[in-house]
This record gives structure tokens, sequence and C-alpha cells, in this order.
């Protein structure tokens, strides 16, 4: 059962860093809040599907209601992400934020569970290192505070979301918890959607007729879904610690598509910060 918890925990990894990389790329061409709200309802519609098939019961409100406050952290998060990632360099955002997301869930780990062994201890000093690496200014690619703080931002949305999720009961299942999650989700990027029309009603006509990159909306809609599915089957079968980690892990999906796909590279520097952030998430699932 270890190792296939440890195995959902990587899965989730993967695909949650497919998903931002597509959601990230999406974001260059037209607005976050509406490509998180594109890609949540295409993946409420494949949890739906995917209910006719499980046939899973419609669990307590209890933890209907977890899912909701779930869903309004890790939208927020979400759309937090997709700014940085549209903005910024895809490798040192996606880093900070797995930094920050797994952060939440080991400290609730503390006060729950006690200490940490001595390679997790480690993992947090490492992670500290990471987060002053990659901050520090760079003469040809100076960072500014944006770059810091709102990938930093959407870390502890995605951390409050794993927290959250991963204490729903196991009688719940997977389906409905998620749902909740993405209708809390979805209300809230709508009213932002809403806000956002009426604050451009002056602008010229031309303004924001992008057309709406769907198949990027769709693959992270997939890979998010797919991503909390699997996290949810890791932390039932395992700890939530150890799955959220493990789950942190996606940025390396992030940055070898941004590599592959873009041919983004980053400075060595900022190649030395990422790496010992990865490592830094490695020792705390040990």
């Amino acid at each position: 059962m270890e190792l296939v918890a440890i195995l959902s925990g990587l899965a989730a990894a993967v695909a949650w860093g497919t998903a931002d990389f597509a959601g990230g790329l999406a974001s260059r061409g037209v607005s976050a809040v509406r490509v998180v709200l594109a890609s949540q309802f295409l993946g409420t519609l494949a949890l739906l599907a995917l209910n006719l098939a499980l046939r899973q019961a419609i669990p307590a409100p209890h933890d209907l209601l977890l899912g909701m406050v779930a869903g309004l952290a890790g939208g927020t998060g979400l759309v937090l992400l997709y700014l940085s990632l549209a903005r910024d360099k895809m490798g040192v955002a996606a880093p900070l934020t797995a930094v920050a997301s797994g952060g939440i869930p080991l400290t609730v780990g503390l006060v729950t569970e006690g200490l940490p062994g001595a390679p997790q201890l480690t993992g947090f000093l490492l992670a500290l290192v990471a987060i002053w690496i990659i901050s520090r200014p760079d003469g040809d690619s100076p960072i500014r505070p944006g770059n810091i703080v709102l990938p930093l931002l959407a870390g502890i949305g995605f951390g409050v979301f794993l927290t959250i999720i991963g204490r729903v009961g196991p009688d719940a299942g997977f389906v409905w918890p998620v749902v909740a999650a993405r209708l809390a989700s979805m209300s809230l990027m709508a009213a932002l959607v809403v806000a956002g029309l009426l604050r451009s009603r002056g602008k010229s006509p031309g303004e924001g007729r992008a057309s709406f990159p769907w198949s990027l909306a769709a693959l992270a809609a997939l890979g998010d879904t797919s991503g909390n599915a699997f996290f949810i089957l890791s932390s039932e079968l395992g700890r939530l610690d150890v799955a959220s980690v493990l789950g942190a892990l996606y940025p390396a999906a992030t940055v070898l598509l941004a590599r592959l796909v873009l041919g983004e590279r980053l400075t060595s520097r900022q190649s030395a910060g990422v790496g010992v952030a990865l490592a830094a998430v490695m020792l705390i699932a040990v």
C-alpha cells in the first residue's frame, strides 16, 4: 500500500506540472482568471462523467463544505500561479510555489504528529536556501518583488487546499469533494470575470478579442483533475504530509516542458536554486 501511495503522489506531481505548464502558457494570451474558469469547468464536466461510471454516493455535508473551502483557496492560488507563469520564467515560479505549498501541510504535520526526522528538517533548511538563491537579483535578468510574491502566495493557497482536501473522510471518495471545490472556485472566478468586464467597459472594442486557447485549457483541466484524484488516493493510503511533498515535485514536469516546448533557459544560479528546491522537497518526502 505504501508503494501505491508513493506512486500516486508522484503521478499527482506529473499531472499538476503538466496542468501548470498548459495553464501558464494559455494565460500568456488571455486572462488567467478566464483560463482557470474554463479549465475548472471542463474538469468538473469530466468529474461528473466519471461519477456516472463510479456511482459514488454524495458524502456528508461536512466533507462537501471542506471541499468548498479548499476550492476557494486552491482557485485563488491557481490564478496567482498562472499570472506568475505567464509573466515570468516558469522554471523560477514553479519551484517557489512548490516550496510554499509543501510548507503548510508539513506545518500541520508538525503540530499534529510531532517533529519530523533529520531528513525532513534538512529539507526545511534547503527550502529556505532555495528561496534565497532563486530570489537574488541577477545582473542580466533582474527579479522583481512580484517574481517572488506571486509564486509564494500561490503556494500558500495550494498548501491550504492540500491540507483541507487531504482531511476529507475516506468514505467521501474523491469525486464529490473535488466537485464541491470546483463549484466554489468557479463561483469566485466567475465573479472576478464579471468584475473585469465591468471595469473594461470603457476600453476600445478591439481589446481582449484574442482567440481563447481551449486546447490548453482542456489539457490544464485534465492535468489538474487527475492530479487531485492521485493526491487524494495518496493521502488516503499514506500520510498527508508525504503525499503533499511528493505532489510538490510538480515543478520538475513544468520546468522540463518549458525547456522542451519553449526552449526556456535559466541562468546557472537559477538552475542551482531550482535543483536545491527540488532536493528539499525530496528530502522532506523521505
